[in-house]
């Protein structure tokens, strides 16, 4: 199953961009080596992206958020729009929750943390191609901050696995080949979910997650 989901990402077209080449040049070879075509890389610019970023299927823009700067959230602004209607995923170093949650609510389609696994980065991309969003789960909590009533056990086995996924960044039809069912039953499910837990979207759900992730006792690290 894994191997089918790799071949329909192959043709993916991504373009990245950064200030740095160096940096561009690394994410591009994970890129690859993880079985996706980098269309082009360019410079964190908004003349490039927006002549580039229509021959791209993604852009990862590669730019550190901070939120204490406005210049650096107006460029923001501004990077996004001219990548439009191409979805951006951000790689960060910064690993505040707050600036996280702000580049969600700007428009970027998912953000992933430098310090993370080249496989993390990999599955960012692919759940943004997929049409879903990747948030880091410090960000969940900045992005809806109000809490959730606990409606656990309202679920069933199967619906929490779907939540579990879901949370991952996985989209319907990968869930469907993960628990081997169908893309149909996929979309029941979330509807009973949905309508359990009182959420409206995927980015909700995935909060649920976070806050469900809390109140259970943590016996080990990661």
């Amino acid at each position: 199953m894994r191997e089918s989901i790799v071949e329909r990402s192959a043709s993916s077209r991504v373009l990245v961009s950064g200030d740095q080449s160096l940096v561009r040049t690394a994410l591009g070879c994970v890129v690859t080596n993880g079985g996706l075509t980098v269309a082009d890389e360019c410079l964190l610019q908004p003349e490039a992206l927006r002549r580039l970023a229509p021959g791209a299927d993604i852009v990862v823009m590669d730019l550190d958020l901070d939120t204490t700067r406005l210049t650096r959230m107006e460029r923001l602004d501004l990077l996004l729009a001219a990548a439009s209607p191409c979805p951006v995923l951000i790689v960060t170093s910064n690993e505040d929750p707050s600036a996280l949650g702000v580049a969600m609510r700007q428009g970027a389609a998912g953000v992933v943390l430098k310090n993370r696994p080249a496989d993390v980065f990999l599955r960012a991309i692919r759940a943004v191609l997929a049409g879903g969003a990747w948030m880091e789960r410090s960000a969940v909590a900045s992005m809806f901050p109000i809490e959730a009533p606990d409606r656990r056990e309202a679920l069933t086995r199967r619906e929490r696995e779907i939540v579990q996924l879901v949370s991952e960044g996985l989209q319907n039809k990968v869930i469907a080949e993960r628990l081997s069912i169908t893309h149909t039953t996929v979309r029941h499910h979330l509807t009973s979910i949905f309508d359990k837990l009182s959420v409206t979207n995927r980015l909700e759900l995935m909060r649920y997650a976070y806050d469900e992730g809390r109140r259970k006792p943590h016996t080990q690290h990661n």
